[in-house]
């Protein structure tokens, strides 16, 4: 069977210091439904990393979970939510945005998931009453699906737009920590100013579980009833939130994070050096590389890598917590011999 070793950081194993979390979270019992003390534990952690004292965190499943209800706590069905035109939420959640909150999904041009401000103050100017969808929130991704990273700076006059246009930010943080790994900035700057975040911990070492750093809830009434509703409240709470302690503790998920970068900058210019042209910049652990259809055919007896609909012979590798530089160069050596 082909590898999976660069199909996804999803595919990558949970790290031993997680299992060993969710092992001693399993002694005895405690209370339910994210009344027990690891949770309380877990959601201080976040608060602290992101330096935000006053938030409210909310445990996930999954990301898309996360980004959902974000979105739909925030959005009424006259809404307008505003997102990149490879947004997560817009390609790969099914409609699920649309359909939890009822409101149009509106997409934005983009560099690589990067969006203009002045991008999107053209499409918020100019809406009227009754007769258009009203602009609620715009959800933005970091580090975005093209392997791009926000600059803080450039994040920062993005965010601070979008608030003097009378909208909510919502960072979609699947791959938080590779953003902030790579910038080398406190996580803060890394979000910037936004009002919500999906920060995720499945793609960075983690069995399963994201979150959700609400950093004002004010905006969000009823948040907890949406994570109800579609079934993300889980009973046994302790199990997603040991696992965001075990990543928090001494920095674990910031050095995941840096050696998943640091594997995809080796791939990276290990594939620029068989003269292969990248598809866009590798910033965080994502590489897009242009590979003909018969190349990729070949490869994909050896690696099992994504092939993503960009209009263009385009192949993406993820590196995760868990590749290793022999991984990369054996991922190079059979590429070499396929060329």
């Amino acid at each position: 069977m082909p590898s999976t070793a660069f199909a996804s950081d999803n595919a990558a194993p949970a790290h031993p210091r997680v299992l060993e979390a969710l092992h001693r979270a399993n002694a005895g019992s405690a209370p339910s439904y994210g009344s027990d003390e690891l949770t309380t534990q877990a959601a201080d952690a976040l608060k602290q990393a992101f330096d935000s004292p006053e938030a409210d965190v909310l445990f996930t499943f999954t990301g898309t979970a996360a980004n959902i209800i974000s979105l739909a706590a925030a959005a009424r069905p006259w809404d307008e939510i505003f997102c990149s035109d490879v947004a997560h939420v817009l390609v790969d959640e099914a409609g699920g945005p649309v359909r939890l909150s009822g409101a149009q999904l509106t997409r934005l041009p983009s560099v690589d998931g990067v969006i203009s401000p002045d991008e999107l103050e053209r499409r918020v100017l100019g809406r009227t009453e009754v007769h258009h969808s009203q602009p609620r929130i715009v959800s933005v991704t970091q580090s975005t699906e093209s392997g791009r990273v926000w600059k803080a700076e450039a994040l920062k006059d993005f965010v601070d737009r979008a608030h003097e246009l009378g909208l909510l930010v919502h960072v979609d943080g699947a791959r938080i920590a590779n953003a902030v790994a790579a910038l080398n900035l406190p996580p803060l700057e890394a979000i910037a100013d936004a009002d919500i975040v999906s920060v995720g911990g499945t793609k960075n070492g983690m069995l399963f579980g994201d979150a959700i750093l609400v950093r004002r809830p004010e905006h969000f009434d009823g948040i907890h009833f949406v994570q109800k509703q579609i079934g993300h409240l889980a009973s046994k709470h302790r199990f997603i939130a040991a696992q965001f302690m075990a990543l928090f503790d001494d920095g674990l998920w910031l050095q995941n994070a840096a050696n998943a970068n640091a594997m995809s900058r080796r791939l990276s210019q290990g594939l620029e050096s068989l003269g292969l042209q990248l598809a866009a910049p590798a910033e965080a652990n994502e590489v897009f590389v242009k590979l003909d259809a018969d190349i990729h055919r070949k490869l994909a007896q050896h690696y099992l890598v994504h092939q993503p609909d960009l209009g263009e012979p385009v192949v993406r590798f993820v590196c995760s917590w868990a590749t290793t530089e022999a991984e990369v160069d054996d991922a190079l050596g059979v590429l070499d011999t396929l060329l």
